[in-house]
């Protein structure tokens, strides 16, 4: 659903999220099929779910991976100094427990 709304990523993305979590979550029949005689069951959504879901993570891994750094978002490549880059170093607990 973010996807969709931010529009942060391609709109397929978004689209085939959802359309992988519906079939995976009709999966869940098996487990309810334990503690309610007689739900129904499809059989294949165990297996579609859980290969569109690991194809759906690639290809969002991929697409991030691959998406253009946008002009105007800062790099650390700009500029290695700048106060805003450079973590600065943190006291330690110790230094703070008085004697």
């Amino acid at each position: 659903m973010i996807i969709l709304r931010t529009r942060a990523l391609p709109r397929w993305l978004g689209t085939t999220g959802l359309a992988v979590s519906a079939i995976y979550l009709l999966n869940q029949g098996d487990v309810l099929a334990t503690a309610v005689p007689g739900f129904p069951i499809w059989g294949l959504a165990g297996l579609l779910g859980s290969t569109g879901w690991g194809l759906w993570v690639a290809a969002l891994g991929g697409t991030v991976l691959l998406r253009p750094v946008r002009a105007d978002s800062p790099t650390s490549a700009e500029d290695p100094t700048d106060p805003a880059t450079v973590p600065s170093p943190r006291q330690s607990a110790a230094a703070d427990v008085r004697r």
